[in-house]
């Protein structure tokens, strides 16, 4: 099966450079799609993500496209669905353009196409939910503010997140397309010229959540991926007996635990949360990764995965505090650690320690 007979093609959603953000933000709104590939003419220029947007603080409604988009690889129309899987699974993205001779784009292919062909891939439909899922799940309540929930999103790097009742029961979903632009683009507040103070925008959660969807432990990842097709979802939550989050599982769960049948040495590290000015944070990252990836190897046996580690800064007082949030892939093999700490070293630190002894755990059961 080669790209072309997957990727999306009838109907294609892009935005030109030269287009406003806001323009772009409603055009994502209205289509359900949460990255769009900009063109100058009919050419590939790269892609605008709702991830993207999610991480600024702020921005303008005048701002243009061109100053967002983030430049991606690129597949032929003609190559393997395996290769585009792997692909995909290495540039950290959504979804990828596909492109003729000349960067004119065709088509994209995403991680959607890949979950609607699931069941083409090396015996990942059978999996059991409870064998990719990550526990203790981040949720917002009913009644939290808007603001609030934004900022969580943010820490996770994720479009959606589980809504609980009063009682913590499942009761929706947020997704960061339903909620009013004017919350994304004026930095959550709504300033109202009383007495020249401005007041933040008091909305709840529950003003734009959507119905509930979930699974349990003993659903197969084909039939969640079928869900998460139905539903446009990137995350669903996992739910116990009495419809109480569990924990979450989420596109990229799946897409990195896919076997393409491509054999990689060693383990992909893949950082999001940081900006441009962060280079002694990436260099702390990878200098702990080399050190500590190797003996991860030895003890779990995983020959070639996926590490992702995804930092959300905290300022307070001056002084600056990081959570940390990482997951380990290696076919079958998931396991998750998340930790906080003021000292950034430390922390990394004892996120690979925790690995360390969880796997040593695991062997000797």
């Amino acid at each position: 099966m080669k790209v072309k007979d997957v990727m999306t093609k009838n109907n294609l959603v892009t935005v030109k450079a030269s287009s406003l953000v806001s323009e772009a933000w409603n055009k994502m709104k209205e289509t359900g799609i949460h990255q769009v590939p900009v063109v100058l003419g009919n050419k590939y220029a790269g892609m605008l993500s709702y991830r993207e947007l999610l991480r600024r603080r702020s921005i303008r409604p005048s701002s243009k496209v061109e100053a967002f988009m983030v430049k991606t690889p690129k597949v032929d129309e003609n190559e393997k669905f395996e290769t585009a899987i792997d692909l995909l699974k290495d540039s950290g993205m959504a979804a990828i353009p596909v492109v003729r001779k000349g960067g004119v784009l065709v088509g994209i292919f995403s991680r959607s196409d890949i979950l609607k062909n699931i069941d083409t891939t090396r015996g990942m439909s059978s999996i059991l939910v409870t064998d990719l899922m990550s526990d203790d799940p981040v949720v917002v309540k009913e009644t939290d503010m808007i603001p609030e929930a934004i900022e969580k999103m943010r820490s996770l790097d994720e479009s959606e997140i589980p809504v609980v009742d009063d009682r913590g029961r499942l009761s929706g979903i947020l997704m960061i397309k339903d909620i009013d632009s004017r919350a994304m683009f004026q930095a959550e507040e709504k300033r109202r010229r009383d007495y020249g103070q401005p007041q933040k925008l008091e909305i709840e959660v529950r003003s734009y959540m959507q119905e509930p969807c979930s699974v349990t432990r003993e659903a197969t990842i084909g039939e969640c991926s079928k869900l998460l097709i139905e539903n446009k979802l990137h995350v669903i939550p996992v739910v116990d007996d009495v419809g109480k989050p569990v924990g979450v599982i989420d596109v990229s769960d799946i897409i990195n635990s896919i076997d393409t049948g491509k054999k990689k040495s060693g383990i992909l590290v893949q950082v999001s949360g940081l900006g441009p000015w962060d280079d002694d944070l990436y260099d702390t990252i990878f200098f702990e990764s080399e050190k500590f990836i190797s003996q991860i190897q030895r003890l779990s046996g995983i020959s070639n995965g996926t590490f992702t580690v995804h930092v959300t800064k905290y300022e307070n007082g001056g002084r600056v505090k990081y959570s940390v949030r990482t997951k380990l892939f290696g076919g079958s093999f998931n396991m998750s650690v998340d930790d906080h700490d003021w000292n950034f070293g430390k922390c990394i630190s004892r996120i690979f320690e925790t690995y360390e002894s969880r796997i040593k755990k695991s062997k000797v059961r």
